[in-house]
């Protein structure tokens, strides 16, 4: 129920929610199959008929170079059940009924890392 002055719940995928999403295999080496995803759209956008995130990994292939589009995620930040990192280089829309099931939320920490991460890759 909302009251005068209440704020109505939230509806839609909130900036920073991590959703399991079946990418689309376009070849290349781009993330394909299940893999959780995290929301990098404004939250005021959260009614939208598609949603832009961007795909998670546990394996990712330069990790230890640390390049500045990939930001490291620890399983107890996540709500995920292993450690992975965030691949900001692999922006992404779909339609919002592709989001599958809400499986954690990034820390306000791990956000600002990943805004930083997308600053790089989007040269804003």
């Amino acid at each position: 129920m909302v009251g005068i002055g209440a704020t109505p719940p939230a509806v839609g995928p909130q900036r920073g929610d991590i959703h399991w999403v079946v990418f689309r295999d376009d070849a290349g080496h781009v993330i394909a199959g299940p893999h959780p995803a995290v929301v990098v759209q404004t939250s005021a956008m959260a009614r939208s008929s598609t949603v832009v995130v961007v795909p998670m990994t546990s394996k990712a292939r330069s990790a230890e170079l640390r390049p500045p589009y990939l930001v490291a995620v620890a399983a107890r930040e996540s709500g995920l059940a292993r450690d992975g990192w965030v691949k900001a280089d692999q922006i992404v829309t779909i339609d919002t009924s592709e989001l599958g099931e809400r499986a954690g939320r990034l820390s306000p920490a791990r956000i600002e890392e990943l805004d930083t991460a997308l600053r790089f890759v989007l040269a804003l």
